[in-house]
């Protein structure tokens, strides 16, 4: 069991963290001190202890043949084992927080069925949550709503998931939270020095549309990085001068965020906000952005101030906008400066967390009277 150094502290609060990342393989390759996935240390700033857990990704635990057979059975079902690890950190928790909805379900379908005295607070963030329920058979949406009955707050990141949360898990405004996405703008800071003669593309989530992005670079005179997966965009066709770099570590992308001549963020209009973190990235990095105007996105960008802005599936719109950011250096300036101050003012990290902590510590106060 790992937790954060302030452990010892007298007047904290106790949460029991469920998530994916493995922490200490994150603060090795990027930490600094008591740095976090999505900064979550700062929930500390707020009289916050995380608990958790990274010993799922310990070699000797399970071995090869037991851990096989663990993620089959979790692939069928919900990621279970984190949950039962942490058990006795949940019981003791005042308030267990999921990152994100997956880890969150096994210990929903427990608190349901077995709901016994219940005083500690299950808090779950969410990303894909809508844009499941919307798609899965009825059956399983069933199971959500059942489950979901046993959790105390839902935070999502885009205003258009509200109603579908609300109608699909019964939920009411009183479980439900929406927090603007924030982003590190300590670690996406301007470089500074002459932008590169670059367009950079990044993403690996099932929301970005490549077809379209590609369709818009046939046939100008633009250099582009592209950082995905292999399998994301296999068995289309790669226009000429995209320099396809496969998936690349943070300090590499933050490197090529920095000079990247604009950011290109093309998405499909999804329940979920696509495209999220590398727009606020770039944006924090005073990068102009040519972003898909998506419902999800509607609250993070203001199209020729903060961004330039195309409609979805809009090929030449997205061509236009992309010579057009590639060829004006004032327009880049003056975006970039504007992007670079609202995540400073609106959807930085800390922010994030603040607003989270502060919500949290509310619960949790309602829930031990």
């Amino acid at each position: 069991m790992t937790s954060s150094s302030s452990e010892h502290r007298d007047g904290v609060i106790n949460v029991a963290v469920l998530k994916s990342p493995d922490f200490a393989d994150w603060q090795t390759r990027y930490g600094n001190g008591w740095q976090l996935p999505y900064r979550m240390d700062h929930l500390e700033e707020h009289g916050l202890c995380l608990h958790w857990t990274d010993a799922l990704y310990r070699p000797g635990w399970p071995d090869s043949r037991v851990a096989a057979a663990l993620r089959r059975v979790e692939s069928l079902t919900a990621p279970f084992a984190q949950t039962a690890l942490m058990a006795r950190s949940i019981a003791a928790a005042p308030v267990t927080l999921a990152m994100f909805e997956s880890e969150a379900n096994a210990l929903a379908v427990a608190r349901r069925a077995w709901p016994g005295h219940r005083s500690s607070v299950l808090a779950v963030v969410t990303c894909w949550l809508a844009q499941i329920l919307e798609g899965c058979p009825p059956a399983r949406r069933a199971a959500y709503r059942w489950a979901y009955r046993s959790v105390d707050r839902v935070y999502f990141f885009s205003r258009n998931q509200g109603p579908v949360l609300e109608e699909e898990l019964g939920l009411g405004s009183d479980q439900l939270r929406y927090v603007p996405f924030g982003v590190d703008d300590e670690t996406f800071a301007p470089k500074g020095g002459a932008d590169g003669d670059y367009i950079l593309v990044v993403g690996r989530d099932s929301g970005r549309d490549w077809p379209t992005l590609f369709a818009a670079l046939e046939g100008i005179d633009l250099s582009v990085k592209l950082c995905c997966r292999p399998r994301d965009i296999a068995g289309l066709r790669v226009p000429a001068g995209v320099d396809v770099l496969g998936y690349v570590d943070r300090n590499t992308y933050r490197h090529l965020l920095g000079r990247a001549r604009t950011v290109a963020v093309v998405t499909k209009p999804v329940l979920y906000p696509s495209g999220q973190s590398v727009l606020l990235e770039a944006m924090a990095m005073a990068r102009a952005v040519v972003v898909t105007g998506t419902p999800a996105l509607a609250d993070y960008i203001d199209d020729g101030v903060t961004a330039l802005v195309v409609p979805p599936g809009d090929v030449a719109a997205l061509r236009r906008r992309l010579v057009e950011a590639a060829s004006d250096d004032n327009l880049r300036a003056s975006i970039g400066r504007a992007a670079r101050q609202t995540v400073q003012r609106s959807f930085s990290a800390r922010t994030m967390w603040s607003t989270i902590a502060a919500d949290l510590l509310d619960a949790s106060s309602h829930a031990s009277r």
